[in-house]
């Protein structure tokens, strides 16, 4: 069975490089052993403001106890507190964790040892180069990595008997001016014959500016970096540089985690980078790649992104007025063959994910039936470029059962969330368990999560609206329509009737004896009184017949269709449930009416004025049995 043997993974940034690199290592490595991989992956530190209190509904999408081990990669983690609530989480677990981190930590630790590398660095120019001067540029956007590779820069540099001075460690951010300024403040004291870089980014930009304020690289000033990449391999001179060995990364974590599962120590040691060098640090062996490659590789990714961005903007403005969620899932079908090699995209939503506060059922009268907290409906599933049907399913799996068989896929899981309110998840799975999760998902996870929000807006709107025209239309007491609701659907009524050429009915219904019960028993009985005579006229009443009350304890019913025959006994129906609550009820009073009618069938020129008419003809029969009723009871 596919789910058999799980591991699960909690990564943040899956879109990043290094990401990918250790998810895939983890993947394939899983696979070997007869594990399948789970991965939970969030946006953390990215989306500002209220709306990033979502994230931590990470924590809820996962089934704990399906995990024969857990991975979590700490420190791809921006925000420090999603960060320590999934370890918080973890600690409660019973099953095996390692943790990819460079920081302390309660579980079994994993990490990239390429910070050292930077002393490799310093030592390699003080001895290959006879650099009598290096220095170092940190960054200060990232300082925990930065200050690490720093020390091991100053030990490099004391175990050939030298201190660094002090213009000679600079500390930035990822701005053409503060790399700029980090230059001259270097050169305030002479020109440095090397500088060591945080990473290759700073070093391009290093170089760059180096570039154009008119040194030469590598005769004036050689330059490295660090955490090999494209830009670096492929920049004029090629940059000297360190290893980036994720993917080795990820599949050591495996191993280690697999070996804490058998109950066996895992072997010691972490995935080493190398040094690579290069041009830029005065190694002149290495050859520049053709430049062709790498600019039609960056086009073909400026044109990606740019398509991407318009793909957007284009999804964001066809779901932000979708109200009705089939109709998104229509329009979501459209946009999904632009995500490449994606193999399943499966929508899932929490059974109370449209949920409306307390507050505003409060306000709006309505009471909502308890939501199945254990089931899941699978609203949207796209496998193999093809729609398959809706259904639910149960909590203890994260997809249906019939989406496992057969499958050796790897699920990338995505909370879908606005603020703190939980929609569900997306799942995703890519051709080959090869990932290629672009950037452009995180756009088509905010767009989703803003359709699912204005859904939600959508019904609580539309419940606030529809309380606000009962409060317009309807009387308090009784639930019947006031004046304000007979006079709207009067017009309606009597066009259907001459359209359809049918007889209307006016009622015109008084209660008998409220007087005497407000003055014996108190109004509020009075009120009640009242309310359960509007029960008696509206339990009576067919669809489209218009039932009011205005004020007081008169009341009004207009119909279409009924016969004089009917009419009669509409009215003795109302009297005989009158008759017999009052044989139930247990009250000290008697509950009873007087009803007069009156018919007429409209022909053209049939106003409103006539049906005045027919409600005076109903008040003066309705007085008339009210004496009856008056003389019976003396």
């Amino acid at each position: 069975m596919y789910h058999a043997k799980k591991i699960g993974v909690f990564i943040s940034h899956i879109f990043g490089a290094y990401q990918q690199g250790v998810c895939q290592g983890i993947i394939d490595r899983a696979v070997e052993y007869g594990y399948t991989a789970e991965i939970f992956t969030s946006l953390d530190g990215e989306i500002p403001g209220s709306y990033a209190l979502g994230e931590e509904s990470i924590l809820h999408i996962p089934n704990y106890d399906s995990f024969d081990g857990i991975i979590f990669a700490s420190d791809t983690y921006i925000s420090q507190e999603l960060r320590q609530k999934i370890l918080t989480r973890l600690k409660t677990l019973s099953c095996p964790i390692v943790e990819i981190t460079a920081k302390e930590t309660p579980f079994p630790a994993i990490s990239l040892e390429n910070n050292s590398m930077t002393g490799d660095l310093t030592a390699h120019f003080l001895t290959a180069h006879r650099a009598a001067r290096v220095c170092y540029l940190g960054c200060s956007s990232e300082a925990y990595i930065s200050d690490i590779r720093e020390s091991y820069y100053r030990n490099a540099l004391e175990k050939h008997g030298k201190t660094p001075a002090g213009n000679d460690i600079c500390h930035c951010g990822y701005e053409s001016g503060a790399v700029a300024s980090a230059l001259d403040f270097f050169c305030r004291t002479g020109t440095p014959d090397a500088v060591v870089c945080y990473n290759d980014r700073l070093a391009l930009m290093f170089l760059s500016a180096a570039l154009a304020a008119g040194y030469r690289v590598p005769e004036d000033i050689a330059i490295t970096g660090c955490d090999d990449t494209p830009e670096g391999q492929n920049a004029s001179p090629m940059l000297t540089t360190v290893s980036f060995p994720v993917y080795e990364l990820g599949a050591r974590a495996i191993e280690n985690l697999l070996a804490l599962i058998r109950r066996e120590t895992p072997a010691a040691g972490c995935p080493s980078a190398e040094l690579l060098l290069r041009n830029s640090c005065g190694c002149t062996h290495s050859a520049n790649a053709n430049a062709v490659f790498f600019t039609q590789a960056l086009t073909s990714r400026i044109a990606s992104l740019e398509s991407s961005i318009l793909s957007s903007m284009y999804m964001s403005s066809s779901l932000q007025h979708v109200t009705d969620l089939d109709a998104g899932m229509e329009l979501l079908t459209e946009f999904l063959p632009q995500l490449e090699h994606c193999l399943a995209f499966y929508l899932c939503l929490y059974a109370d994910w449209d949920s409306v506060s307390s507050h505003i059922l409060e306000l709006t009268n309505r009471e909502e039936t308890a939501s199945d907290t254990d089931t899941i409906l699978l609203k949207f599933a796209y496998k193999n470029g093809k729609r398959l049907p809706e259904c639910s399913f149960l909590k203890k799996n994260l997809l249906p059962d019939f989406l496992y068989d057969d499958s050796d896929c790897a699920y990338i899981y995505v909370p879908l969330y606005f603020e703190d309110k939980r929609f569900g998840y997306i799942a995703l799975a890519y051709e080959d368990n090869r990932i290629d999760y672009q950037f452009r998902l995180v756009q088509w996870q905010m767009n989703i999560n803003q359709m699912l929000q204005s859904i939600c807006e959508a019904r609580r709107t539309g419940m606030l609206v529809s309380r606000l025209e009962d409060i317009y239309m309807k009387d308090a007491l009784t639930g019947l329509y006031n004046k304000h609701g007979y006079d709207r659907l009067e017009g309606p009524l009597l066009n259907r009737a001459l359209s359809e050429g049918l007889p209307l009915t006016a009622f015109l219904i008084d209660m008998d004896g409220l007087k005497s019960i407000n003055d014996t028993y108190g109004h509020s009985e009075g009120d009640f009184a009242i309310q359960v005579l509007g029960q008696a006229i509206e339990s009576t009443a067919a669809e489209g017949d218009l039932c009011a009350r205005f004020s007081g304890d008169e009341f009004y019913m207009l119909t279409a269709g009924l016969s004089e025959k009917e009419a009669k006994q509409r009215a003795q129906s109302i009297a005989a449930f009158l008759d017999n609550y009052n044989k139930l009820s247990s009250k000290s009073y008697a509950i009873s009416c007087s009803c007069g009618y009156a018919c007429a069938t409209p022909a053209p020129g049939f106003t409103p004025e006539h049906i005045e008419e027919l409600f005076s003809l109903a008040d003066r029969q309705m007085y008339r049995e009210k004496e009856k009723h008056q003389a019976a009871r003396r």
